[in-house]
């Protein structure tokens, strides 16, 4: 929980120090790119995380790669404090904080929404339109695709879960017929 709570500072900082709400999804996208290549290179998490290699070194490592990546001033100069500060092993809950508060400031939430087959623009802008207006928010659709669903579809929105999966239906029918519900 401790954890949590120091993202969301940092995230809550990087916020007000962006400001301007137009470029808060901007820099939301360049944390999440930089917190995957965290997350999938072990290179990269071994060379950041070595105490053995100067912070000022590793620093360097940041800003050539911030640069050559085209992370924004404020974004890597977060990076250079997590660095500093040793917290780097912070940075993917710091991004998912960020997209978090990006998204509060913005009225928007994430939706992960799981489908048997992977859905048409049309379907997906009439989901996307249906969820709006069940949220009362802006909507950013995540689509997945799972065959093992069947049909229908999961929407996951925060920690609610809205399952109208075929493989759902099936399996509350079963537990209604053997008399576990």
């Amino acid at each position: 929980m401790k954890q949590t709570s120091l993202a969301s500072r940092y995230a809550r900082a990087l916020a007000g120090a962006v400001g301007e709400k137009s470029a808060l999804e901007s820099t939301a996208e360049e944390l999440d790119a930089f917190s995957r290549l965290y997350e999938t290179s072990k290179d990269l998490r071994d060379f950041l995380l070595n105490p053995a290699i100067p912070v000022a070194s590793r620093a360097k490592g940041i800003a050539a790669l911030s640069k050559r990546t085209r992370v924004s001033a404020r974004a890597a100069r977060l990076l250079e404090i997590l660095l500093s500060k040793g917290r780097m092993d912070l940075l993917p809950e710091v991004s998912r904080e960020f997209r978090r508060v990006e998204e509060e400031i913005l009225g928007m939430v994430s939706v992960e929404l799981t489908t048997a087959r992977p859905l048409t623009a049309p379907e997906v802008k009439r989901v996307q339109a249906s969820l709006e207006k069940f949220t009362g928010k802006k909507v950013r659709l995540a689509p997945k695709v799972d065959a093992e669903i069947l049909g229908g579809a999961r929407a996951k929105i925060g920690s609610l879960v809205y399952d109208g999966t075929v493989a759902h239906r099936l399996d509350k029918l079963k537990r209604q017929l053997i008399g576990e519900e």
